[in-house]
């Protein structure tokens, strides 16, 4: 089964999955139009998936396949499984790192500032990336593949679980609470990526992390305040849904926008 296949499947699984969780369990009501925003994240979804399938993808795996001869991690680890786990924790480090980057440096937020738009939060959140995002997320990926030697297994096993982690983390879902104390020590809950989607700058400068804490926790940017009463999310000056619709996101990064 090809890697694009793979992670369609996991892809619709887990957005079928959780959204029946949302249905029967959620966390919040939803607060603006669900059927406009579903059209809108999980067009730019569409466009992203097929974009990352035919260009990133690909490019992935067949540098993974051409090994340069310095490779130092098939070196340190010769157990494949061994590789596939070191893999998975350097490519989370790396999307934290990335994730970071994108709220820090002016030029890449312009992008990044697609996601943090959505006015609700659900699953369907975690599709809501411009395309212009996951082509440098992707390209930095791809060169540490291409430093590091990692094996095409591991590269698609943390694909699929950072898109299972992504999900759940966006998810508009009520976790049990002796779960959720778990979750906040190990995988970032959805509980504590909502604090990274609340209109206050604080907020949003903290928790990046995609698939462990460990990264915020070690690196200062862990925030477990206590939630707001009424669930808010987006950027404080732009809330018109009527102007968040896929074009206008396309075309985001290259007006003008402050941070």
């Amino acid at each position: 089964m090809s890697s694009s296949i793979l992670r369609s499947i996991a892809f619709l699984v887990g957005l079928l999955g959780l959204r029946g969780a949302e249905v029967f369990r959620p966390h919040h009501p939803p607060t603006v139009s669900l059927r406009r925003r579903w059209i809108t994240n999980l067009g730019l979804g569409l466009v992203n998936g097929a974009v990352v399938s035919l260009l990133c993808a690909s490019c992935f795996l067949l540098t993974a396949r051409g090994l340069p001869a310095f490779a130092p991690l098939p070196r340190v680890a010769s157990n494949l499984w061994v590789q596939v786990l070191v893999a998975v924790l350097l490519l989370d480090l790396v999307t934290y790192a990335l994730h970071r980057a994108f709220h820090r440096v002016p030029f890449l937020w312009r992008f990044h500032l697609v996601h943090h738009t959505d006015l609700d939060l659900d699953v369907s959140s975690a599709s809501r990336f411009h395309t212009g995002e996951v082509l440098l997320a992707s390209a930095v990926k791809l060169g540490l593949v291409v430093v590091l030697g990692i094996a095409p297994l591991g590269l698609v096993v943390f694909e699929v679980v950072m898109l299972a982690c992504a999900q759940f983390q966006h998810a508009n879902i009520r976790i049990p609470a002796a779960l959720e104390r778990l979750l906040w020590r190990t995988l970032v809950p959805p509980a504590m990526h909502r604090l990274h989607h609340t209109p206050t700058r604080a907020d949003t400068d903290s928790n990046f992390g995609t698939i462990l804490t460990l990264w915020d926790f070690l690196l200062g940017t862990f925030n477990r305040r206590e939630p707001d009463a009424v669930a808010s999310f987006g950027v404080s000056d732009m809330r018109e849904p009527a102007r968040l619709g896929l074009v206008s996101l396309a075309i985001l990064p290259f007006r003008r926008v402050s941070r």
